[in-house]
C-alpha cells in the first residue's frame, strides 16, 4: 500500500512539474476557453510544442531549468486567429526571395505583436502564402500558423476596380465555365490551398455596381473545396451575393454588407440554417469611408447598418469570426474592432470565443483554441483584462505559437 502511494505521488508529481524543456507562463489570470470559469492565480507549461500542465500555479510548479515568464498582471488565453488577411506586397512575395528578416518584421506589425497565432489568407497572389507558410515551418521566417485559400475566383468580367491597381500585372482570377472554375479550384487545393474565396459578389463599380458570380460558376468551386473537405468563403457585398453564397453552400461570408443596406428579417435565420459563419471586418468599413471622405455622421450611419447585421447574427446563434482584411487595409491595430464588436452587443466572451474556439472548430483544427493538457501550445498572453475592457485584446505582452515566443512586447 505503502508502494502504491508513492507510485502514485512520484506520478503526480511528473504531471505537474515542468522539466528543462519547458517553458512556463506562471502566476497569471488564465481563460481556458471562452466558456470556462477563470483561473485566477494559475500556471501553464509547454514542452515540445504541446501544453504539458495548466492549473492552479499551487499545483503546477515550473522545472528548476524552465525557461519561466512571471505572468503576475498578466493574462492568459489560447492564441488568438485572424481569420481574414491579405499576404500581399514585397515582404510576401516568393517570386522576389524576400529576406527573411524583412518578412518576420512585416508579419510582426501585422500580425503576431496582436497576439495572432494562426491566420487565414483568403485571397493573394499564387503560391505566395504556401511559400511564406513552409519558410516559416522551417523556421527561417518568424510568425504565425499560416493557412491559405491561394488566388480568389472572380465573377467573370467581374475583377473589383480596387483588385486592378494592387493586383497589376497578375492573372486576372476571373473565371469562365462551371468547368474552368472547378478545374482552377482543384488545381488550387492540389497544389496546398486550404480553402477556397469566391467573389459571390464583386463590386465592379460604375453602371454594373455589384456584379453577382453566376449560381453554376460559384457552386462548382465550392463543390471541389467541400470534396476535400475544405472550407469555401464568399465576398457577398450585398443581398444578391449573400443569397449566391447561401445556394453554392459557401461556409463562411468573409464580411458584413453595410452598403447593401439592412437585411431582410429571414437572411439571419437563412444563414443560420446554411450553419455559414461571419466575419464582420467592421473597421475595414470605417478606413474605406474616411478615404472617401465621407462626413462622420454618414459614417455613423453605415456603421450602425453593419453593427445590427453583426448583432443580428450572433442573437440569431450564428457563428462569429474575427478577422480584420489586414493586407488590403493598412489598420494593423485591432483595438477598434473589438471596441466596435463590442459596441454591437457582444460580449468580451463572445469576442474571446470568435478569436479562439470559434474558428479552431470551424477550420478543423481540435487541437487549438483552448488551453488544456495535450493541445498546441499556442499561447497569447495579454498585459490586462478584457473582460474588463475588451481594448485588452490588444494589449499583447507575448505571443507564444508551440510554445516557442515569436513576439514580446517591450518593457
Amino acid at each position: 500500500m505503502v508502494r502504491l502511494t508513492l507510485i502514485a505521488a512520484l506520478m503526480t508529481l511528473a504531471s505537474t512539474t515542468a522539466s528543462a524543456a519547458d517553458l512556463a507562463i506562471v502566476h497569471a489570470r488564465i481563460y481556458a476557453s471562452p466558456g470556462a470559469p477563470p483561473i485566477a492565480d494559475g500556471s501553464v507549461i509547454v514542452r515540445d510544442g504541446r501544453i504539458t500542465a495548466v492549473g492552479s500555479a499551487a499545483k503546477v510548479r515550473p522545472g528548476h531549468d524552465a525557461q519561466v515568464i512571471d505572468g503576475r498582471g498578466l493574462v492568459v488565453t489560447a492564441g488568438f486567429w485572424n481569420s481574414h488577411v491579405h499576404l500581399m506586397g514585397p515582404a510576401f512575395s516568393a517570386s522576389k526571395g524576400v529576406d527573411p528578416a524583412i518578412a518576420s518584421r512585416q508579419l510582426e506589425t501585422m500580425f503576431t505583436r496582436w497576439g495572432f497565432t494562426t491566420i487565414f489568407d483568403i485571397a493573394s497572389l499564387p503560391g505566395d502564402a504556401m511559400a511564406l507558410r513552409r519558410r516559416v515551418a522551417a523556421g527561417e521566417i518568424r510568425g504565425p500558423n499560416i493557412l491559405t485559400t491561394d488566388a480568389p475566383f472572380y465573377p467573370n468580367n467581374g475583377m473589383p476596380g480596387y483588385a486592378k491597381e494592387i493586383l497589376a500585372g497578375a492573372p486576372s482570377f476571373e473565371v469562365g465555365s462551371p468547368e474552368q472554375a472547378a478545374a482552377r479550384a482543384r488545381r488550387q487545393l492540389a497544389a496546398g490551398a486550404d480553402g477556397v474565396k469566391i467573389f459571390a459578389g464583386s463590386a465592379v463599380g460604375g453602371t454594373v455596381g455589384v456584379l453577382p458570380m453566376p449560381l453554376d460558376a460559384a457552386k462548382a468551386v465550392v463543390d471541389e473545396a467541400h470534396r476535400v473537405g475544405k472550407p469555401a468563403f464568399a465576398h457577398p457585398s450585398n443581398l444578391e451575393g449573400i443569397n449566391v453564397a447561401i445556394a453554392s453552400g459557401a461556409d463562411v461570408l468573409a464580411h458584413t454588407t453595410p452598403d447593401g443596406g439592412a437585411w431582410p428579417a429571414d437572411t439571419a435565420a437563412r444563414l443560420k440554417a446554411r450553419h455559414m459563419a461571419l466575419i464582420p471586418t467592421l473597421t475595414l468599413w470605417q478606413v474605406e469611408l474616411k478615404k472617401g471622405d465621407a462626413s462622420p455622421a454618414e459614417i455613423d450611419r453605415f456603421m450602425r447598418v453593419a453593427q445590427t447585421q453583426l448583432k443580428t447574427y450572433s442573437d440569431a446563434g450564428g457563428q462569429i469570426l474575427f478577422g480584420t482584411d489586414i493586407g488590403y487595409t493598412d489598420a494593423a491595430d485591432t483595438t477598434d474592432e473589438y471596441r466596435l464588436m463590442a459596441a454591437a452587443g457582444l460580449s468580451w466572451g463572445q469576442i474571446l470565443a470568435s478569436l479562439t474556439t470559434a474558428p479552431a472548430g470551424r477550420f478543423g483544427f481540435p487541437s487549438k483554441g483552448r488551453i488544456a493538457t495535450g493541445l498546441d501550445g499556442d499561447l497569447t498572453v495579454l498585459s490586462a483584462d478584457p473582460a474588463a475592457d475588451v481594448g485588452a485584446f490588444a494589449q499583447v505582452a507575448y505571443t507564444l505559437r508551440g510554445g516557442q515566443i515569436i513576439y514580446r512586447s517591450k518593457p
